[in-house]
Order: C-alpha cells, then structure tokens, then sequence
C-alpha cells in the first residue's frame, strides 16, 4: 500500500504513471502503479507505440504567443484531415525554415493548394528542388501575374515535359541584362502556339579606315554571321582628293582562315557609296580593300547591318 503526493512520475512509458493523493494503490511494485489520464473531454491521452504522445483532432487551433512559435524536430510529419489543412499566418506573413538535409513537402492525393496575397520563397544556398508528381505540377498564377525571380547565379528547371500555358494576357519574359539563355532537351524544343510573335533585333557596326594607300590590300574586321540571317556591308568613300579611288570586295570563310573572293571586285571613287552582299552563306565575313594610287590616301567609311 502507497500514499503519494500529487505530481507525475513518469511520462516516457506506454501509460503515463502519476501519484494518487489521499487514495490507496494496493501494489507491491510502485514502478507498476499506473494510471490513464483524461482530458477535458473525458477522453484518454493517446500515446503510440514507443510511448510518444499523440495528438488527434477533427478541428486543431494552435495560436502562438507574441514572440512566435518554434518547432524543433529531426522527423516531423503533419497529415492532414480528409477536408484539409489550414494554416493562417499572422499579418507579419508566415517563415519555414528548412532543415539542413532541406524541406520535402508531399501533397496529398488530390494536389496541394496554395493561396497567398504575396508569397514568397527564398531558396537555401543549395538551391531549390521541386519534385512534381507523375501527372506533373501545375502552378495558377493570381490575376496580377506570377513573378519570379531568379537567384544571382540563374535560375535552372529541368523537365522531361515542361508545359507552360500562358494567361489571357499574354506570357512576358523579362530577360537579364546578360540575356536570355534556352538549352533545348535532346529531342529538341517545341514551341506550339495559335499566333507567335517574335520581335527581332538588329545589328549596326560601322568603322571608319583612314588614310589607305597599300595597293595590294588587306582585310578588314571579320563577323561571325551564323546568328544574322540577313546583312549587308555597306561602303562609303569619303576622301579628301578627288581621284582617290578604293577597291573593294567581300569575302567568305568557314573557318575564319581561309578565305573566298564572293563579291566584287567594286572601285569606289570619292563620295560614293556601294553595298556588298552574299549569295553564299558561309559562318565569317569580311571586307578586303585597297588603295587604287598609293600617291592618293583613301578614306573608307565601313558599315556592317543585318537583322538578327
């Protein structure tokens, strides 16, 4: 027979063991005294197999106090109810911070829901990982429009089927100062739309040659032309004397050393413009001039355009 003041005993066992005051226990062993507790609700604390506590309820409400609430845990998961988890933040917004090992959230079987006014996601050092489901992700953007903001070393998605589909309004896509970079799968990238616009951009380059008077010739800057679909040397003679005449003409390279007379030769006299173009399409170009009298310096003014 045992008397006990009124505190617990033991909480890690399979049922927590507590005194009993001004009751008698008819035990010999006290490590055997237990006894159930009962909440509010005249209902039994739950605990699982290795004695941890469990909680269960149709309808939780954890409210935090003023300074936050911290969960520590090396293995923490939260199942949610059948009709869903809700979780309010504070008007401060709500911050997860993940583990070392990382996050990993996995939706249940109907998907995963979302809603924010303004919800922002700062990836760890290591990056990012969203592993979507076999039927893939799918991501609704608020009306305003979804924005995203890559790190400072880029932003990388890898996909086997990646399909974006674009509001109402259109899909923009605001490239870095550095551009914009699309490395295609192996089976190549297919873009399907009703009506694509795309904007082009172009090239403008232009050099000013002074005082040529080498009547054997050399050549001028050369362009790699892969990227420029269309484009044109331009050349204007804009020297002094009256009978300085230039001779040009255009030439083709594959491989930027050997090179092949495409266009001309053209003789340009003074104030005179004259165009050169390819009709074959080789990766380099560039100008070959020369001067027609070395005793009359030229001045050649060259032009390179296209349309990218």
């Amino acid at each position: 027979m045992y008397y006990a003041s009124p505190k617990i005993l033991d909480c890690t066992r399979k049922e927590v063991i507590v005194s009993m005051a001004n009751f008698k226990i008819f035990q010999d062993n006290p490590d055997q005294a237990k006894i159930k507790i009962y909440g509010g609700n005249n209902a039994a604390f739950n605990l699982d197999s290795s004695g941890n506590l469990t909680i269960t309820s149709t309808g939780l409400a954890i409210t935090a106090p003023a300074n936050g609430l911290a969960i520590t845990s090396t293995g923490l998961a939260i199942t949610a109810p059948a009709n869903g988890l809700t979780v309010t933040a504070s008007a401060s917004g709500l911050s997860i911070t993940p583990p070392t090992g990382g996050l990993s959230i996995t939706p249940p079987t109907a998907g995963l829901t979302i809603t924010s006014t303004g919800l922002a996601i700062t990836a760890p050092t290591n990056g990012l990982t969203v592993t979507a489901s076999a039927e893939g992700l799918a991501i609704t953007p608020p009306t305003g429009g979804l924005s995203i903001t890559p790190p400072t070393a880029g932003l990388t998605i890898t996909s086997t089927g990646l399909a974006i589909t674009a509001p109402a309004n259109g899909l923009t896509v605001t490239a870095p100062s550095s551009g914009l970079s699309i490395t295609p799968p192996t089976g190549g990238l297919l873009i399907t739309t009703s009506g694509l616009i795309m904007i082009s951009g172009t090239t403008d380059v232009s050099t000013t040659r002074a005082n040529i008077v080498d009547t054997a010739g050399s050549g001028d800057t050369t362009y790699n032309v892969l990227g420029v679909p269309t484009w044109t040397f331009g050349l204007v003679n804009s020297s002094l004397a009256t009978n300085a005449q230039a001779i040009v003409k255009l030439q083709i390279s594959p491989d930027g050393t050997t090179w092949l007379d495409e266009s001309g030769p053209v003789t340009i006299n003074q104030n005179s413009l004259t165009t050169l173009v390819s009709s074959i399409f080789l990766k380099y170009a560039r100008v070959y001039y020369s001067a027609v009298n070395a005793a009359s310096a030229v001045t050649l003014n060259v032009f390179f355009q296209g349309e990218l």
